[in-house]
């Protein structure tokens, strides 16, 4: 069996053109992009983790309420009624639109609530200096949850129900409303403010021999 190829830890390679470029640890003090592509490939922001760790946990608490209180609140007709994210999976599901209703619950519930889960737990592992083995894993898993996590369809999807449904009848915004639309800021604002590369680099610095 021949054995992968050794990459010497001065090289980065650009994510979006491939480009390999020679650097060194003093390089990483300030942001980098790519000379050919322009892409970022390294921050030199202090304390991004701490903001990410912050808008994760504040996500996590919000979580809950944002899926079960009523997100809209509607007459029509002298019929009342309302809806919340989990309701609405429920009401899929019941009415036989059982894809539908699993790709929502994909999108909208556990690959954002494991987005932030997992960007939590690394951001804390950072903090403390403490690296488990399983470390990697958890941030490979945590980057491909962010790319599943997609939680601000399901918001423009009220906001064109509202603007459809308020000349037909009586809406009005719920308390659910605000609940999503802080864990919608809390989701970009813990991906923001998330860098990768970093992270990779406190593993090579810190993990265990």
């Amino acid at each position: 069996m021949t054995e992968a190829s050794h990459i010497p830890q001065q090289l980065t390679a650009c994510p979006d053109c491939d480009l390999l470029l020679q650097t060194t640890q003093d390089d990483h003090r300030m942001e980098g992009r790519c000379p050919r592509c322009k892409a970022v490939l390294w921050h030199s922001a202090k304390h991004t983790d701490t903001i990410s760790f912050a808008a994760a946990i504040s996500g996590l608490i919000l979580f809950y309420p944002a899926i079960t209180l009523p997100i809209l609140k509607f007459s029509m007709v002298g019929q009342n009624g309302s809806n919340s994210l989990i309701g609405g999976i429920y009401r899929m599901w019941i009415e036989q639109e059982k894809m539908l209703a699993i790709l929502i619950l994909l999108c909208s519930l556990i690959a954002p609530l494991m987005h932030l889960l997992l960007t939590a737990v690394v951001c804390l592992s950072i903090r403390l200096n403490h690296f488990p083995p399983h470390f990697p894993q958890w941030l490979k898993y945590k980057c491909w949850m962010q790319s599943w996590s997609m939680l601000e369809v399901y918001a423009m999807g009220i906001i064109v129900a509202y603007v459809k449904m308020m000349h037909d009848g009586d809406v009005s915004v719920s308390g659910g409303t605000y609940c999503l639309c802080a864990l919608l800021l809390c989701v970009i604002l813990s991906s923001q403010y998330f860098y990768e590369e970093q992270a990779w680099q406190h593993w090579e610095q810190n993990k265990p021999a």
